[in-house]
């Protein structure tokens, strides 16, 4: 008998391959995939490990179904937000802790104080949130929101349509074609929002009081005048005021003048003014002014520079904008019932002023509509070499006339550079590529600037894993960069889906993830914490005969020190003090047999059928007994069962895939993993690893590891890798020393 020379397996960066490739020795796919990848992420440097544990952080506001998660990604590091939105009140949590305010430090109402929205007080030991701007209005009362205890939360105004969100900078925009606009807004500290609808129309205040002296000049002329104000921080110009007409008059000049004098405007850096000399309606501009006075000794008006127009968008039903997004300086919506194909874009800057001129100005506000062989509409707005308007027919390419030049009012080209479909699942950026799920949700693609056609192309990403959709639909995904860049989606069904992506290194390899039969992950959102990108999701279990809603949050899987870091159960909670044989406040897993982890060694695996499952199953927030031994660092959750399974041996070339094998032992390559896994043929014929009495096999070990397994010649020459124990295990390479028959 003899070994193939050519069985090591040296990467798993492919994950788990559907069974239409099972054949397809010819693919570099088949040398680095895998048959099962469950419960184990494909490491961005080929590996695969056993994914960290989820992390209970507080149980949704409600259980119905209406819930959802976005994030704020603030400008210091660790104080990014993940939001939790449901049909009645949003809530913020901050490094997996619910954002609370400190009532011993805000002060009590004041009849006396002027209040604006945001403003906290107390009154009657309760924490209060001022709604609008109000002087002497007492909570509680409709103009006052109560907290729950002091936990800082808000009004939702979408109700049970959950909204779309989009953020830039401060501010995140939220949309709902059924809802007028909002933005909910950060202060600057992490108890500082508000809610505010969207306007369209200009900050600057128009100024009032405009009074025109002619200047004596006799003749048949009507002259009109107006003047605008530039705000002080970003010189915003307002709409123009009151128009003043003189009729019967001559034009000025400096021995007659017309003198113009209007109210002062708080705050205002400057005033612009206009002048109509034909008493047609038309304004070109003749000076600025830098107080509220100015002198007209003849200037000869600009008529390619006229005071602004406003234009009051999405002030009703039907004219509700459903998605935003942001380019070059613009804030964009996308999407009304009235127009689904339509795309409105704010002036050039000014993220509230959709206002334009007459002529049009290169900065002005932009509005047009995706015209095309098919219907387009507006599903996702996104910039990437341009802007995207991703639609339902495709993507289209939206630039000012060429690349690198800005969108303006007189030049924009809109050409279609693909012809697949996104869907309504927001789609991801990964470095420079876009990944969506396709309009009917059941593919995933990317999508990135290709130097070739000089424009949009890319691939479907999920073909050599399609057993994974097929008849499933992706209902959410979001990008976790930090450590191994993979991209999460939660299928319809409840199945955690991950894909390492890595494109150009062609890394591309899928994972499956699942947390008891009962579990669903419904929702996930990736927040950049201090430790890193964290994965948070909104599960559905089934806990002590009943269902319920929570969210989660993945555990860093970065180890450094074993005892206290090795965290590899779901919903689960740590203990770390005083030694102790017992801990308690573990209510969320009531009736839940669990996995149990003292000091880095395992006090129970989680096993239901073993004979004192009963010991493990919590009642009452805690244990039914005592543990053995006093631990300092306990960590409690559901069990993990965690799999990987080679392909059936093949090696292109050879005559290996028709004659009958045998796997006698495997050698596995190990980085920092507990040595308590099983390998065999199969997941009903495991060999556990063998260790020498001075060794302990559930501190980490780094290096290759054999077993020696129970086996018999069959035609499929498989590795089974069973992995049951809150533990490490990392596999960099599998070798199986295989026995060639007839």
């Amino acid at each position: 008998m003899a070994t193939p020379q050519s069985t090591f397996q040296r990467s798993l960066a492919a994950g788990e391959l559907a069974p239409a490739l099972h054949a397809r020795a010819d693919q570099v796919k088949y040398l680095t995939g895998l048959r099962r990848c469950r419960n184990f992420l494909v490491q961005r440097e080929g590996g695969a490990t056993n994914r960290p544990g989820t992390r209970f952080v507080a149980p949704c506001m409600t259980n119905d179904i209406d819930v959802m998660l976005m994030r704020y990604v603030s400008e210091n590091v660790g104080e990014s937000v993940l939001i939790e939105v449901n049909e009645t009140t949003i809530r913020f949590y901050v490094n997996g802790a619910l954002l609370e305010v400190d009532s011993g430090t805000i002060d009590p109402y004041g009849g006396g104080v002027d209040y604006v929205v945001g403003d906290l007080v107390t009154a009657g030991g309760v924490v209060y949130y001022s709604l609008e701007v109000q002087t002497g209005v007492a909570p509680p009362g409709a103009s006052w929101y109560a907290f729950t205890g002091e936990t800082f939360e808000l009004p939702s105004p979408f109700g049970e349509d959950l909204p779309h969100w989009n953020q830039s900078g401060r501010t995140i925009t939220l949309t709902h074609r059924d809802h007028v606009p909002y933005e909910l807004i950060n202060g600057g500290a992490l108890t500082s929002w508000i809610f505010r609808p969207v306007v369209t129309e200009t900050a600057g205040v128009a100024p009032v009081g405009l009074v025109v002296t002619p200047g004596g000049n006799t003749g048949t002329l009507t002259i009109a005048y107006v003047v605008t104000s530039a705000t002080a921080d970003s010189y915003e110009e307002s709409i123009a005021s009151g128009v003043v007409i003189n009729s019967g008059i001559g034009l000025p000049d400096a021995a007659m003048p017309d003198v113009l004098a209007w109210t002062a405007v708080p705050g205002a850096a400057e005033y612009y003014v206009y002048m109509d000399p034909a008493g047609n309606g038309i304004f070109g501009y003749i000076g600025t002014a830098q107080s509220n006075g100015f002198t007209n000794t003849g200037i000869l008006p600009d008529f390619l520079s006229t005071p602004p127009l406003a234009r009051p968008l999405f002030a009703s039903t039907d004219n509700y904008p459903d998605r935003s997004g942001n380019f070059q300086q613009r804030r964009l919506f996308g999407f009304t019932n009235n127009a689904p194909d339509a795309i409105f874009g704010s002036r050039t800057g000014f993220a509230s002023n959709f206002g334009i001129s007459q002529p049009l100005q290169d900065d002005d506000a932009i509005t047009f509509r995706i015209a095309g062989n098919n219907h387009n509409p507006i599903k996702h707005l996104l910039s990437l070499k341009g802007l995207i308007a991703a639609t339902g027919a495709g993507a289209w390419t939206i630039t000012g006339g060429g690349p690198n030049l800005p969108l303006t009012p007189s030049q924009l080209e809109a050409d279609q550079t693909t012809y697949t479909g996104f869907g309504e699942v927001p789609p991801v950026l990964v470095g420079n590529s876009i990944i969506y799920v396709e309009h009917l949700g059941r593919t995933v693609f990317d999508l990135q600037f290709d130097q070739q056609v000089e424009g949009l192309g890319g691939k479907d990403l999920t073909i050599f894993a399609s057993h994974l959709f097929r008849a499933h639909t992706i209902r959410e995904l979001d990008y976790a960069q930090n450590p191994d860049s993979v991209v999460w989606c939660c299928r319809d069904d409840g199945t955690l889906l991950g894909l390492t992506y890595i494109r150009e290194q062609e890394v591309l390899g899928w994972h499956r993830h699942d947390s008891g039969a009962s579990c669903r992950f419904e929702h996930v959102c990736v927040v950049p914490e201090a430790d890193g990108d964290t994965v948070y999701f909104i599960t559905r279990r089934t806990i002590n005969g009943g269902f319920t809603r929570q969210i989660e949050r993945f555990v860093s899987r970065e180890i450094i020190t074993f005892d206290t870091d090795a965290f590899f159960v779901d919903c689960g909670l740590s203990y770390s003090g005083a030694p102790v044989n017992n801990v308690a406040g573990l209510g969320h897993l009531e009736g839940e047999v669990v996995a149990v982890v003292g000091d880095g060694a395992v006090i129970f695996n989680g096993d239901a059928t073993a004979a004192n499952a009963g010991d493990f199953t919590i009642t009452a927030g805690t244990f039914p007994i005592d543990f053995p031994a006093s631990y300092s660092n306990i960590h409690v959750g559901i069990p993990i069962t965690a799999q990987l399974e080679t392909l059936d041996l093949d090696v292109q070339g050879s005559q290996v895939r028709d004659r009958r094998k045998r796997v006698a032992a495997v050698t596995l390559l190990l980085e920092r993993s507990s040595r308590t896994f099983r390998v065999g043929p199969d997941v009903g014929n495991l060999t556990q690893l063998s260790l020498e009495p001075y060794e302990t096999m559930t501190d980490e070990f780094t290096g290759p590891v054999e077993l020696t397994v129970v086996s018999q010649f069959d035609e499929l020459g498989r590795v089974f890798i069973h992995h049951t124990d809150p533990l490490p295990l990392t596999v960099l390479g599998i070798l199986p020393s295989v026995e060639l028959g007839g």
